[in-house]
């Protein structure tokens, strides 16, 4: 199939002009009551450029790779739409399968996925926005990278409500990571699944910590939730805990006694902990091979898997484990390790990990700098102080850890872990500046005498 034609040339001055004339008019509506959009455009140029990078990538290196897999059946299932307007909207809203793949033919060609659901949920994604997109490569890119922001950008409006001083470092964390600019800006699940990510994290602090808009907020959970569900399941296993904390967390934090805070804190995020594990327990149809029964199963396997020769020399080895708790425990600080700081530099095998290789670094030298100086146990101490930080920093953990387990393979990696990078490091800058706060009010409480000293004198 040929990528890029004569249309990509026309279209994607205009898509370009579209997109930046609706995003200034946002931002310049927006910037007075708001300053942080002020990296609103900045934001979505970074995205955009994220986005073409991938087709380039993906055009040029990698041709029969997921993104063009995916632009590929967009435009199928549009040839269909034109060419049989109800066997291409029952394709479309019931995704390549089985059961209708004798719907399409030469003339419409045939799809690559239609055995796996997760796959053809992002061909029909796509499709729709192959059509807005006019089968254009480029054009259709643009549009997944620039709807697929707004989830991002509600994401960083959360931090900056909780934290209205760290527009900067926020930024820098939801917006400048490259590797999560890379693999989540193009025609990709992890551009989807980071986008629901985003929307739900949300719609549950609007609708559960800060209580409004109920019912609404309450259909965008849904909506995200069966995305995710759909997609990428792995993420809500992560998310879902960390989510049920943070509510936990945060109707701790109004009991003004720190004392009783600290006896039934940790007696209610255990209650809550279970309580997730329940709930995932109970979806264990719906989730069908992700289901509780299945995934440290299917962790243990997909780990092993891709240990194999055909991996060799770009995997790297935690040691065996089977699926009872005690084993996943003894393995579990290198998974943690993994997920969060690797591969190395020395590890990269290409210019994608190598990229990967040095944000991994300098987030290990920022962790351990912070480490160091709040000596391991102040780096912790913190999460009492904001519910917000509580989840952002257990969903990072939990669910690097998560990835650190269940892959091997270092190319999967720097591509699994990136919903996780965001959330932890806005963690890190947290932490920071809750530290450096604390340190300024202890200043001022040691001055504050010494004025009146003087006074006296």
């Amino acid at each position: 199939m040929q990528f890029f034609s004569l249309l990509d040339i026309i279209l994607t001055p205009i898509y370009l002009g579209v997109i930046y004339f609706v995003s200034k008019l946002i931002q310049s509506r927006n910037i007075e009551a708001r300053p942080e959009y002020k990296y609103y455009l900045k934001a979505i140029t970074l995205k955009i450029l994220g986005g073409i990078g991938l087709v380039a990538v993906y055009t040029l290196y990698y041709p029969n790779g997921d993104t063009t897999n995916y632009f590929h059946d967009g435009v199928v299932i549009n040839r269909l739409l034109f060419k049989n307007a109800s066997s291409g909207l029952h394709v479309l809203f019931n995704g390549a399968n089985r059961e209708n793949f004798y719907l399409f033919d030469s003339d419409t060609g045939y799809p690559t996925y239609f055995r796996d659901n997760a796959t053809a949920f992002v061909s029909q994604i796509v499709a729709v926005l192959a059509f807005l997109g006019c089968r254009s490569l480029i054009p259709t890119t643009l549009l997944m990278a620039w709807i697929s922001f707004i989830g991002i950008w509600h994401l960083y409006r959360i931090f900056l409500d909780e934290f209205p001083t760290l527009s900067k470092e926020m930024a820098i964390a939801f917006f400048y990571i490259p590797s999560v600019l890379f693999w989540g800006s193009g025609l990709m699940k992890d551009t989807i699944s980071l986008s629901a990510l985003g929307y739900f994290t949300f719609a549950f602090y609007q609708l559960f910590i800060r209580r409004k808009r109920i019912l609404i907020n309450l259909i965008m959970i849904f909506i995200c939730v069966k995305i995710l569900l759909i997609v990428k399941a792995y993420i809500f296993f992560g998310v879902l805990p960390g989510a049920m904390i943070w509510m936990v967390s945060s109707y701790l934090s109004k009991v003004k006694l720190r004392f009783i805070r600290f006896i039934i804190g940790p007696i209610f995020f255990l209650i809550t902990v279970l309580g997730a594990y329940a709930v995932l327990y109970s979806m264990g149809d719906s989730l069908g091979k992700f289901s509780v029964d299945q995934i440290l199963d299917r962790a243990v396997i997909t780990q092993r898997d891709l240990k194999s020769d055909h991996y060799q020399g770009n995997s790297f080895d935690i040691g065996d484990f089977d699926s009872t708790l005690p084993s996943i425990l003894s393995v579990s600080h290198k998974a943690l390790f993994a997920g969060l700081f690797r591969p190395f530099i020395l590890e990269a095998r290409n210019l994608l990990m190598f990229i990967s290789s040095i944000e991994n670094l300098l987030l290990l030298i920022f962790t351990l700098s912070l480490l160091i100086k709040l000596r391991i146990v102040g780096f912790f101490k913190y999460l009492y102080v904001n519910s917000l930080l509580t989840f952002s920093l257990i969903f990072s953990i939990f669910f690097s850890l998560s990835v650190g387990l269940s892959t091997s393979n270092f190319g999967s990696m720097v591509r699994y872990k990136i919903p996780g990078l965001p959330f932890y490091l806005a963690s890190l800058f947290i932490i920071r500046h809750l530290n450096k706060e604390e340190k300024e009010k202890r200043a001022a409480t040691e001055i504050e005498p010494q004025k009146f000293k003087q006074i006296e004198l």
